[in-house]
């Protein structure tokens, strides 16, 4: 689990070992102050999370790893076996880019992909968020979250702002429970560790 105080310039993210099937990049610090901003330097090769997907990685995008590298050009998709907050052992592609692991796409329905899962710093959210930033950085709303089960327990779970089908995941520092979030103060430290779109149903 994460350890951190109270809010402070820079957020640091170290993923717990079931979040990362191969090691992060450091993570950006982003500008403090008492009007914090989502944003952060320019990451090569970035990618955009929104409510209609990734670029290239659409609803509908056949789930194989042929047609996700054919739709992803410079990303190699990898077979794993992850894990989600329901289940310990989930078939997915991992995609990775220069060597590190950026997204794990899931399968959905009818051979067409399913949840896409960002782990990379590389990834930008629906309103400039990226993985490492407090929850207070990425100027989240306590009323858009409910703690996470499972595999996630004691994790707030989140809704992006403007997309209602991404969500993120931030890790709460030293908190573990299962009756609801924790206060006000330590929600703000919670690092965002990963952001998962799922397509929309029809």
């Amino acid at each position: 689990m994460l350890s951190g105080g109270m809010i402070s310039r820079f957020a640091y993210c170290r993923l717990l070992a079931f979040f990362a099937l191969a090691p992060l990049a450091a993570c950006s610090a982003v500008g403090g102050g008492d009007d914090f901003a989502v944003s952060a330097p320019p990451v090569r090769g970035a990618v955009s999370f929104s409510a209609a997907g990734v670029p290239g990685l659409a609803a509908g995008t056949p789930y194989s790893a042929k047609a996700i590298q054919a739709s992803m050009p410079g990303f190699e998709a990898t077979p794993v076996t992850m894990a989600t907050e329901s289940s310990e052992s989930v078939s997915a592609l991992a995609l990775f880019q220069d060597g590190l692991q950026v997204m794990q796409v899931l399968p959905g329905s009818n051979g067409q992909i399913g949840a896409i899962h960002g782990v990379s710093e590389r990834l930008a959210g629906p309103n400039g968020e990226r993985i490492g930033m407090s929850f207070r950085e990425a100027r989240m709303s306590r009323s858009d979250c409910r703690e996470g089960q499972g595999n996630w327990l004691g994790m707030a779970i989140c809704k992006a702002r403007n997309a209602p089908n991404v969500s993120f995941v931030f890790s709460v520092p030293g908190y573990i429970s299962s009756s609801g979030l924790p206060d006000d103060a330590t929600l703000a430290t919670a690092t965002l560790q990963r952001m998962i779109w799922v397509p929309i149903a029809s």
